[in-house]
């Protein structure tokens, strides 16, 4: 211990003697630490910490799965549900989710709330407690009987005060009077984090057989002790065969699938993380040889003094102890500093979470205890691989060669070593710039392609009309019509339409569907996804329309029944031919519909995403009671916000308007994951780029010092001074090649694994190899000019004295 406070001591006094070197040192260890922490910090809340339930591990997600059409996460159709419920044997209980949305009224103006209907198990299943009052009863998902509501902690103190009272009270749900019988904890965690109200899933005594053809429902199930998630999937396999067998017409080519909850969680952000994680552990490495370089150069230049201390009876051990403590010492430091760089990139971090993702844990992301742990653990680490080459150069140098006139000569450096460094380093820079250089090439190539839309001077208005007071289809279509009227009379507006499922949006639906004269096939079923518009909806998102003829005012409900459909469509089961004058029809309903029109392909799931058959109806042929206005203005859209309002008021007093936002916002934050990824790793590279080049430089600068005696003699024999600076800047570029060809080579294979972030771009595009090869080489150019020019200026007689 007395050895250790010695060396701390000296540690520190060296770092005052080269405050230079030292805030380097310290600057670059922070930053790579401090990356590597933040990082960490979302490893940790949303890979590894256990889920917030009682024992997590036995929780799964049932979902339908499609074989034939490589889907295993399908929604599931609510008399499948209540079967696989009855037929099991696997599970201690299961519970079916169905996310929606409620308009509260009574209390103050009107909101509308993210809302789900849910199986009373759930939160039992789930290991939860209320905070107040208590859950749904089995006989409240029944018909008439499911009247009560479960408030989320968030609305319940936003919107109730926090109160107690308020267990027993009325709320009004979408014109209908609900029981509030319960509270959430403020520590409940649900994977949709946006819903805050909770109401039962009544799926007994309805009117109607429960539907195996509507595909709503997220199945939620707790495993019993014992069994595997093998004898799941094996149990619901078999489960699944006997509904086909009782069921051929809706349930052939069905199955069931089981998810462990956890891997569904994580899944969406997990590649996303580990990639980022895996490009921060770079910079670090780059940290690390930039450090261990400075640390090389500093170890040459107290040869002399090391040698006298051996001299003195210090045994090689004693003096590589001395150096790894002061390398230790600068990585406890640099930690600390990098605590503070993490702090700021927890914030970046969740500034730059994916919008419209639900991330479980995203909220616990931060700098806590086993955050603390993880820095101090890498700092420690980082000290001893930095420190290493250095304290094995103290230890393993020739005593009697330091203690010799002239011994700053460049064998003494270990030159070959600091050359393989800084190889090493633009290897590592090179790596991290392909997997930056290929997402950015992937999100220009989504910016480039065909949305099928226009995005610009569009606002999007979402309106649902409540059931309880909506009940007449006529007065559903009726109103939809006026609202829609009234928008487009607001001064400065072109043209008003309306969709059930806005592209972008997450909105959607899909239902199976048989084409006249077309005999369905085992290997690609018939579906098509569902949306109805209002006759200029395809005007205000500026749609086009490629055959046919759009919907009128007089495609009503009394006129026969039309639909139009997309490209991708038309060409998958009308190959070759036409479809207008076509018929089409939706399994299960016997009314047959005639193609009138076909549109361009729409991108609605996502600029990346591929386009599947879409059929659009006239409103007024099938309403599902709520739209989304497109309202296209010459003026900014963002301040025709009031007067939508104003005149949906006047409309209805009660009816709220929610995501009100211009259709550029709504692009954009489709977006968001990729822009995010694509910012991250752009600073890491960069970040990297930038160390390389300090690192680069200061190595070439420490050799040109140390060959000042050579460069004399060979100026002296002749050389002249651009023969000096071509020689500098071949050593440079010699480096830079090989680590340019061993860092891309790395970063096309390594970037094989993660495809799945690429976008029309392979791991091995040539423009992006370019771009990074031009960018690293012009670094290494700059880097290395300082110090080829500083040779060039080398006096022969200075240098020949020295």
């Amino acid at each position: 211990m007395r050895s250790l406070l010695q060396d701390s001591r000296y540690a520190v006094r060296l770092m005052f003697l080269q405050p230079g070197t030292t805030a380097v040192v310290l600057l670059t260890l922070a930053l790579g630490i401090g990356a590597n922490t933040a990082i960490f910090s979302a490893v940790d809340a949303i890979l590894l910490r256990p889920l917030p339930y009682k024992d997590p591990d036995r929780l799964v997600l049932i979902w339908e799965k499609r074989a034939a059409e490589g889907v295993l996460n399908n929604s599931v159709a609510p008399a499948d549900y209540v079967d696989w419920a009855r037929m099991n044997t696997v599970f201690e209980a299961t519970a079916a989710v169905n996310n929606s949305t409620a308009d509260l009224t009574g209390r103050g103006d009107p909101i509308r709330v993210r809302a789900a209907l849910v199986s009373p198990p759930l939160f039992d299943l789930l290991g939860i407690r209320p905070a107040a009052g208590r859950w749904f009863r089995p006989d409240e998902a029944i018909v008439g009987k499911h009247r009560v509501a479960v408030l989320g902690y968030g609305l319940w103190q936003r919107q109730f005060g926090g109160d107690a009272g308020v267990l027993g009270s009325q709320v009004v749900l979408n014109g209908i009077p609900h029981e509030i019988v319960g509270v959430l904890p403020a520590s409940f965690e649900y994977p949709d984090s946006k819903i805050e109200l909770w109401t039962p899933l009544p799926l007994e005594g309805g009117t109607q057989p429960l539907s195996r053809a509507e595909h709503s429902l997220m199945v939620f199930a707790r495993m019993k002790p014992g069994v595997t998630l093998a004898q799941t999937r094996a149990e619901m396999d078999r489960v699944a065969a006997e509904l086909t067998r009782q069921y051929p017409n809706t349930n052939a080519r069905h199955g069931a699938w089981v998810e462990p909850l956890r891997e569904n969680l994580t899944s969406p952000v997990r590649d996303g993380l580990l990639l980022l994680f895996g490009a921060v552990g770079f910079v670090l490495l780059i940290a690390c040889v930039n450090v261990a370089n400075l640390l090389l150069a500093r170890a040459t230049a107290r040869r002399r003094e090391i040698a006298i201390r051996a001299a003195l009876g210090a045994d090689r051990g004693r003096l590589a102890r001395q150096a790894l403590t002061e390398s230790l010492l600068l990585g406890i430091l640099g930690g600390g500093l990098g605590l503070l760089v993490a702090a700021w990139g927890v914030d970046v971090l969740q500034l730059l979470a994916p919008q419209g993702t639900p991330v479980l844990g995203l909220e616990h992301v931060g700098v806590d205890a086993r955050v603390l742990l993880f820095s101090l653990a890498l700092s420690l680490l980082t000290g001893v691989l930095f420190g290493f080459l250095p304290a094995w150069h103290v230890a393993s140098q020739d005593l009697n060669d330091a203690l010799k006139e002239g011994a700053r000569s460049p064998g003494g450096v270990r030159r070959r070593l600091r050359l393989a460094l800084v190889v090493s380093e633009i290897a590592l820079a090179s790596l991290l710039l392909v997997g930056a250089g290929l997402t950015l090439r992937s999100f220009q190539m989504v910016l480039r392609s065909e949305a099928g839309f226009n995005s610009n001077g569009v606002l999007t208005a979402f309106i649902a009309l409540p059931g309880a007071r909506y009940r007449d289809g006529a007065k559903v279509v009726a109103t939809l019509e006026e609202i829609e009227q009234r928008f487009r009379s607001i001064p400065g507006v072109r043209v008003v339409g309306g969709t059930s499922a806005l592209p972008l949006s997450g909105q959607d639906g899909r239902r199976g569907i048989v084409i006249e004269d077309r005999e369905p096939t085992s290997d690609a079923p018939t579906r098509a996804h569902q949306r109805t518009i209002t006759p200029d909806y395809f005007r205000a998102m500026g749609i086009q329309l490629t055959a046919g003829r759009a919907f009128t005012a007089a495609d009503r409900a009394d006129s026969p029944p039309v639909t139009i459909v997309n490209d991708t469509m038309a060409r998958r089961y009308w190959p070759g031919t036409s479809p207008i004058g076509k018929r089409v029809q939706f399994v299960g309903t016997p009314q047959w519909r005639e193609v009138v029109g076909v549109i361009r392909d729409v991108r609605h799931w996502g600029l990346e995403r591929p386009v599947n058959p879409e059929m659009y109806m006239p409103v007024a042929q099938m309403s599902y009671g709520f739209l989304t206005f497109a309202i296209a203005t010459d003026a900014d859209p963002a301040s025709l916000g009031a007067a939508v309002r104003e005149e949906l008021r006047a409309v209805d007093p009660d009816l709220p308007v929610s995501s009100l936002r211009t259709m550029e916002a709504v692009e954009s934050a489709s977006m968001a994951s990729r822009r995010a990824g694509l910012v991250l790793l752009g600073t890491f590279g960069g970040l990297a780029l930038l160390l390389a080049a300090a690192g680069i430089y200061g190595v070439m600068a420490h050799l040109v010092a140390l060959r000042t005696s050579e460069i004399g003699v060979r100026m002296t024999m002749g050389a002249r001074p651009s023969d000096v600076q071509r020689l500098i800047m071949k050593e440079g570029l010699t480096q830079a090649g090989i680590g340019l060809a061993i860092g891309v080579t790395a970063g096309v294979v390594v970037m094989r694994s993660f495809e799945a972030f690429l976008y029309e771009v392979g791991p091995g595009d040539p423009l992006t190899i370019g771009g990074v090869t031009i960018v690293l080489l012009t670094t290494v150019v700059l880097a290395c000019l300082v110090p080829a020019r500083r040779a060039m200026r080398v006096d022969p007689i200075a240098a020949l004295k020295s």
